[in-house]
């Protein structure tokens, strides 16, 4: 029957896996957005992923979790103890991000049984975490891997498969298969993870590996001695949010998910919905919710508690934040975070975090930080003049990114600010009025325009007096 499993009454009972949740590491390629709060605080419909990863794994009947954290993990800390809820969940720290295997093993005095292991900027839903622990607890897999299927055109580690058996791991390669960073293993898969050589072998000829202890490494290696490691498809949705366009990705498959599953309307305690309203689908309103006059709402839209929509905004679907307003004929397809203003005729597309004032005939597209304000008539530019995604570099590699922006946390714009697609924002900066900006800001920088400003002598006599 496979491990710790019982058959009761014909229904299969699956014993509770202990997890490990990996929170450390840098995330350079999220910048502008890592400079100022771990990936795992990344937010996703207004929740952040380890958030996300906290609800799976409690919906999925696990009651013991470790967090490995690096910079900035105190965030992580203050966050978890708010929602652990009746999980009892252990902190462990990665003083230097060494790889995510070396990050296993601050916690590996905490494994007392089989366990999961799950990268802190993952968005996963709990019955992909069930799927897993279903497939490993009633085979005999030393371990199994959550992949996605198809592999998508980038960089990342794949799997080669033979129905379900897991043949092969590597970077740059596996063609079947992405993998999605989490896992089942059994307890004494430990030693594999000990004797990690440090460097990603399992690699295409000619790659070149850093010098880290990769996790997938370990894996190779128990498929090379013979270990059977199997694969589950992920179900519902998936995100990796590695680089900026990936916090965009992951809220709007999220996004997509609610709203399959809103088949009517929700109306909540105190909620109202105006009969001047035009409410063409499905809303779900938390209490206090507010939808006012000449509202055309076209798509699926909820509206957390206290949101208000109001005087003739068009919204295309979106999740709006605690006491958040979109107002004065706004036009929004976006999800938006708590006490965010947006209005007079501005239109927002993309992911914008808490206390984001968006006002005046802006036009915005893209990622926007936390407590940053958008100058009036701000400009996002979408489209290339050859109709291509931007071409963003990256620690020194070049990806297909979105011809959208990214302003981190704490970023001012001035009036008629203009971002050409693609650009990032450093955090604590600001767009001076009138400024085209058609490359990166680092974080902690003002950039204005220059201009030469010609003075010539006129009045009356110029019109024949």
């Amino acid at each position: 029957m496979g491990k710790d499993v019982e058959v009761y009454k014909g229904i299969l009972l699956i014993s509770v896996m202990d997890a490990i949740i990996l929170a450390g590491g840098k995330g350079e390629k999220l910048h502008p957005f890592s400079y100022t709060r771990p990936k795992a605080m990344i937010p996703v419909g207004n929740i952040p992923i380890i958030g996300h990863q906290l609800n799976a794994l409690r919906e999925s009947g696990v009651k013991r979790v470790a967090i490995v954290l690096g910079g900035l993990g105190n965030q992580v800390v203050n966050y978890v103890e708010k929602v652990k809820g009746d999980l009892e969940v252990a902190y462990y720290w990665q003083e230097k991000p060494k790889g995510t295997a070396d990050a296993l093993l601050k916690a590996k005095d905490w494994i007392t049984e089989d366990f999961l292991v799950l990268y802190g900027d993952v968005l996963i839903s709990s019955n992909s975490i069930k799927k897993l622990v279903e497939k490993f607890k009633t085979s005999d897999a030393f371990s199994v891997l959550l992949v996605e299927k198809p592999k998508r055109e980038e960089y990342y580690f794949g799997v080669s498969l033979k129905e379900d058996l897991v043949r092969k791991v590597q970077w740059w390669g596996g063609d079947d298969a992405r993998i999605c960073g989490i896992f089942a293993f059994e307890q004494n898969a430990i030693e594999y993870i000990q004797r990690n050589p440090g460097i990603m072998r399992s690699v295409t000829i000619g790659i070149m590996p850093p010098l880290e202890a990769e996790l997938n490494q370990s894996v190779a290696e128990m498929i090379e001695d013979g270990k059977k490691v199997l694969a589950v498809e992920v179900v519902d949705y998936f995100e990796d949010v590695d680089k900026p366009w990936e916090i965009i990705y992951a809220n709007m498959k999220y996004y997509e998910f609610k709203a399959r599953r809103l088949k009517e309307s929700v109306i909540g305690k105190n909620a109202y919905i105006s009969d001047k309203a035009v409410v063409k689908a499905p809303v779900y309103l938390e209490e206090g919710a507010y939808i006012g006059d000449n509202v055309v709402i076209n798509a699926p839209t909820f509206l957390e508690k206290g949101a208000k929509v109001d005087n003739g905004a068009i919204i295309d679907g979106a999740i709006i934040g605690k006491y958040s307003r979109v107002e004065r004929y706004s036009e929004v397809r976006a999800v938006i975070g708590k006490n965010v203003r947006i209005g007079h005729a501005a239109e927002v597309c993309g992911v914008i975090f808490d206390k984001v004032y968006i006002l005046h005939y802006s036009e915005v597209c893209g990622v926007i930080g936390e407590n940053t304000d958008i100058g009036a008539a701000t400009v996002v530019g979408t489209l290339r003049f050859d109709s291509e995604r931007q071409v963003v570099k990256i620690k020194g590699k070049r990806y297909r990114g979105e011809s959208v922006a990214f302003i981190g946390d704490y970023c001012r714009t001035g009036v008629n600010a203009i971002l050409m697609p693609g650009v990032r924002v450093g955090p604590y900066s600001i767009i001076g009025p009138g400024v085209v900006l058609y490359e990166d800001l680092e974080p902690y920088k003002m950039v204005l325009v220059k201009q030469e400003l010609v003075k010539r002598d006129w009045g009356p006599d110029r019109y024949g007096w």
